[in-house]
């Protein structure tokens, strides 16, 4: 045996530094892969369960039904044996139909490949500092495999952060704006957005993002007609719409099990965006773009664990910043399925400590280091 491996170890030897590196990422990044491949398989059920809502919300798109449950469900139901109510604003159905003009197995497989684009190209767009890091971060992230599995669109969704901050950073302040307007699409995640374009004082991103928010809502009355704002509310009651808050890895998840209420809920989401705003001040603009992403997970009042691939980023950054040790510790917990299993799987509090508390220690954390109290989290 030790005669075969002579071979490859010298090999290995011959190496440089540079080569090691990159060889251990490779290996790190294929196990990702093999875990997140496992994890798919063992939870095939549900594969495609939001994306047929969207296909299906493509072809119902000018009906009148769109936010009509039992025609929506119907259709559902003809692919799938699990039906979700459509949560997204017309422009959105009226985007996805040329998807739905399509076979469905060629529309998903599309689909699927703007989904792994869209997290490549928000990789190669962000300025970090360890592109290879990040690779192996996503290949080894549950919300990302379960964000494609399920053929959700919160990857597009971090997409278009990033283009928008891309932009941004080369002074292209109109055109980031617009690029950011569609984020609408999932307007409770994107709460932070205009308080961090406010905050750095990009009065032309936000006209930009204004004209684009425009543009996104006539397409939407012109598709839906007046009244989709009131049938979309009442959708939205349902109770199908909403059916595991005890998932949903936000505030609201972590305080439904300490039984406080939506008034609580309010309060401390005013004061976390009071928190923000002060570090959006103070914050480089492409480390305040990480915050923004992962205080708005925070703050939405609808999410599940796929929504949690917008954590990413604030995950790297204590590898790019000076943080205290627990801290990286703690964001390479996140890198793993733990957290996000025992969201999933009747020990909710636990990972919402994991996943929610994340975010909380590193706005504190930051927050102190901006006041003078400590050196750490500090970014370069």
């Amino acid at each position: 045996m030790k005669s075969s491996l002579r071979p490859a170890i010298g090999w290995l030897r011959r190496l440089g530094i540079a080569q090691r590196r990159s060889l251990l990422m490779l290996c790190l990044g294929l196990a990702g892969v093999a875990m997140s491949g496992v994890l798919a398989v063992a939870n095939s059920r549900v594969w495609d369960v939001d994306f047929n809502q969207y296909y299906s919300a493509g072809k119902l798109a000018g009906s009148g039904d769109l936010y009509n449950w039992e025609a929506i469900r119907a259709l559902e139901l003809q692919r799938n044996e699990k039906a979700v109510p459509f949560g997204r604003i017309p422009a959105f159905a009226f985007a996805f139909k040329p998807l739905s003009a399509l076979p469905y197995s060629l529309a998903r497989a599309l689909w699927l490949c703007a989904g792994l684009g869209a997290l490549a190209e928000s990789v190669a767009l962000w300025p970090l500092a360890g592109w290879g890091r990040a690779c192996v971060a996503i290949c080894w992230s549950v919300p990302a495999t379960v964000c494609l599995a399920f053929g959700q669109d919160t990857v597009l969704f971090m997409f278009f952060v990033a283009q928008g901050f891309w932009l941004l950073l080369r002074g292209r302040e109109f055109w980031a704006g617009m690029a950011l307007s569609v984020c609408a699409a999932k307007p409770h995640l994107a709460v932070l957005l205009p308080v961090l374009l406010a905050a750095k004082l990009k009065w032309k991103a936000l006209l930009g993002g204004l004209a684009g928010g425009i543009v996104i809502m006539l397409v939407s009355f012109a598709v839906e007609g007046e009244q989709w704002p009131n049938r979309l509310l009442s959708l939205a009651r349902l109770p199908e719409f909403n059916p595991a808050a005890n998932r949903m890895p936000n505030l609201r998840g972590l305080l439904s099990f300490l039984g406080a209420g939506f008034v609580i809920e309010i309060a401390l989401a005013l004061a976390v965006i009071i928190t923000f705003w002060f570090l959006f001040r103070r914050q480089p603009l492409h480390v305040g773009g990480r915050f923004s992403l992962a205080g708005g997970l925070l703050l939405s009042h609808h999410a599940y664990v796929y929504d949690a691939v917008l954590l990413l980023p604030a995950l790297l950054l204590p590898y790019e910043a000076p943080c205290p040790q627990w801290l990286k510790w703690w964001a390479l917990l996140l890198l793993t399925p733990v957290p996000y299993l025992l969201l999933l799987t009747g020990m909710e509090l636990y990972g919402h400590l994991a996943i929610t508390g994340y975010t909380l220690a590193l706005t504190a954390a930051t927050a102190a280091s901006r006041l003078g109290h400590t050196t750490s989290c500090q970014s370069r």
